[in-house]
């Protein structure tokens, strides 16, 4: 089980379009701070100590990674189970190891590959920034306490590798139940859309299931950041079941 788990994970994060996925998330979070780009150039004066880093954290507070991550996380694994099952793999793969390990393999592959490309992307983005602007930036005032622009970012990442992770595990799952690969793509958009209106017109007290909020929490959580993370995880974890179940009556017709 532990080969084949390590094996789904390798083939995700190794493909070609999780690496693109990484670049154009670092591409759209440039692209959506245009402006500051822009007048960073014509400033005269040397830019505040740390820009860089407020520049990428700025950049995280705009809708650019609200619209990309429902689209982006899924590329590189969500159709990956449709895709064995059209071509005959899983036929041939399924007796080499237990129906067990094949679902885990699948569903650790699309939240690795679905939240660490998001998360590549974000520090990709912070590397450019830094190489950029940084030759920019005047020295740090005296007794300024150094800013935690890194830190607050890794602080980020977590919540943000968990909801690609489970909106690249929606994906695979509905893909499994419909037997299209462009569900796979399709239904993470569709309904982290379909939530954000919800949300935003008619239930606007319902923030549970507001997907802008596991990125950024506001004090309306009890208990701050894990408050998110306990609601992504129990989606996870009841998504996983419900591709489980799917599979196993995928492999009782073979």
């Amino acid at each position: 089980m532990r080969n084949t788990i390590y094996s789904s994970v390798r083939q995700s994060v190794c493909s070609a379009r999780f690496w693109l996925g990484a670049v154009f998330i670092a591409l759209v979070l440039f692209l959506s701070s245009a402006d500051a780009v822009s007048e960073a150039f014509r400033a005269e004066d040397p830019l505040a100590y740390g820009y860089h880093g407020d520049f990428i954290l700025k950049a995280l507070d705009s809708d650019a990674l609200t619209i990309c991550l429902p689209i982006v996380c899924a590329l590189p694994y969500a159709a990956s189970f449709v895709d064995d099952v059209k071509t005959g793999f899983l036929k041939l793969y399924i007796h080499r190891t237990s129906c067990r390990g094949y679902i885990l393999g699948k569903a650790a592959g699309c939240l690795v590959s679905g939240g660490a490309g998001i998360v590549l992307g974000l520090w990709l983005a912070y590397g450019a920034a830094a190489a950029v602007f940084a030759p920019m930036e005047g020295p740090l005032a005296p007794d300024t306490p150094e800013p935690e622009y890194a830190m607050t970012l890794l602080r980020n990442c977590g919540l943000i590798f968990l909801s690609g992770g489970f909106w690249s595990l929606f994906g695979m799952t509905m893909s499994a139940f419909m037997a299209s690969k462009y569900i796979a793509y399709a239904a993470p958009f569709i309904f982290y859309y379909v939530l954000i209106i919800l949300c935003e017109r008619y239930f606007t007290s319902l923030y549970v299931v507001y997907p802008k909020a596991w990125l950024n929490p506001g004090e309306e959580w009890a208990m701050g950041r894990w408050g998110p993370a306990l609601v992504i995880l129990e989606l996870i974890a009841g998504t996983a079941l419900c591709f489980g179940a799917a599979v196993r009556r995928r492999v009782r017709g073979l």
